[in-house]
């Protein structure tokens, strides 16, 4: 029997019930928790209650653009310090990326113990952000750690942690970032370097190619498209660049990053009438703003630079 002898099935109200039952969720889900809370959160910066009413207004924009000037004694409410920790924190994720690169392609090359440090790598990222910070936040309060910085840096007083202490706190947090970001984008650089043909790395072995230029001139321009949606990401991202911040210090002693900053601001918020939330919106568009003009700028400038290759 041939296709065209074939009578199209009908579906039944059943079926279209099957089918609707299993769209429903996911786009009430979308259309309540994506699209609704961003269109409120756009029109909520620029809005302001006033005896208790809403008005139309700038003064968000105003308010936000004098914390970030002025900044603020208290350090946990301090906005100024939290961006300059913010892109402390981008830069260390970024300097991550550039290792987890190079880690991933020692990792596909397949050198000595490559099978025990993907487990040692992997391992961090398989247990959850809290029992991992519990566990860091342990070590830190051993004597141990202590008394090794007090002796390195010739300490005149005795220290009881060091995310207890203004001068470490935000070190032992970028220390921690550097510990749990070593796995990130593994997996996806070993699948995308898996796809690489053989025959093009076996030629290349072949013309004497070392690692160095083997990564940099054939295996980098053939995964160029996977690099620049990696990157873009990061940028996209740069204002939301924290460590666990809010597990191991709660923004204390000089750590607060924009993200925690905006959490902390909104969890402190007394009612759906308090200033704080249309403030945070205000916040959260300009930094979607910038951040999204940001990405486009670095995925237009990196994709200009290599042309994409077929393969």
């Amino acid at each position: 029997m041939t296709a065209q002898n074939k009578k199209k099935r009908r579906y039944t109200w059943k079926d279209h019930l099957f089918i609707l039952s299993c769209v429903v969720i996911p786009v009430v889900n979308f259309l309540v928790f994506y699209v609704y809370v961003n269109i409120d959160s756009f029109v909520m910066a620029f809005q302001m209650p006033k005896n208790g009413q809403l008005v139309w207004t700038f003064d968000n924009f105003r308010w936000v653009w004098d914390k970030i000037v002025n900044g603020s004694t208290n350090q946990r409410d301090d906005l100024r310090l939290a961006f300059a920790n913010t892109f402390l924190t981008f830069l260390v994720q970024i300097a991550m990326f550039v290792v987890g690169l190079f880690v991933s392609y020692f990792l596909y090359k397949k050198i000595f113990g490559y099978r025990y440090f993907r487990i040692l790598f992997f391992l961090p990222s398989l247990v959850s952000a809290v029992v991992t910070s519990i566990f860091y936040i342990q070590l830190m309060n051993s004597d141990f750690v202590p008394h090794l910085l007090e002796k390195i840096y010739h300490l005149d007083y005795e220290m009881k942690s060091p995310l207890m202490d203004s001068k470490f706190a935000n070190r032992m947090i970028f220390l921690n970032l550097i510990w749990l970001n070593f796995p990130s984008n593994m997996i996806l650089w070993g699948g995308t370097f898996a796809r690489i043909p053989a025959e093009v790395l076996e030629s290349a072995k072949i013309d004497g190619c070392g690692w160095l230029r083997e990564l940099f001139q054939i295996i980098l321009p053939i995964v160029w498209p996977t690099f620049v949606i990696l990157i873009t990401t990061q940028v996209a991202g740069i204002f939301g660049a924290t460590g666990n911040v809010f597990l191991l210090t709660g923004g204390n002693y000089g750590t607060q990053t924009v993200s925690n900053w905006m959490y902390l601001y909104v969890q402190t918020a007394n009612g759906t009438m308090s200033t704080n939330l249309y403030r945070a919106a205000a916040l959260g568009f300009i930094l979607t703003i910038i951040s999204c003009a940001l990405a486009l700028l670095i995925r237009k400038f990196l994709t200009s630079r290599v042309e994409e290759v077929q393969y």
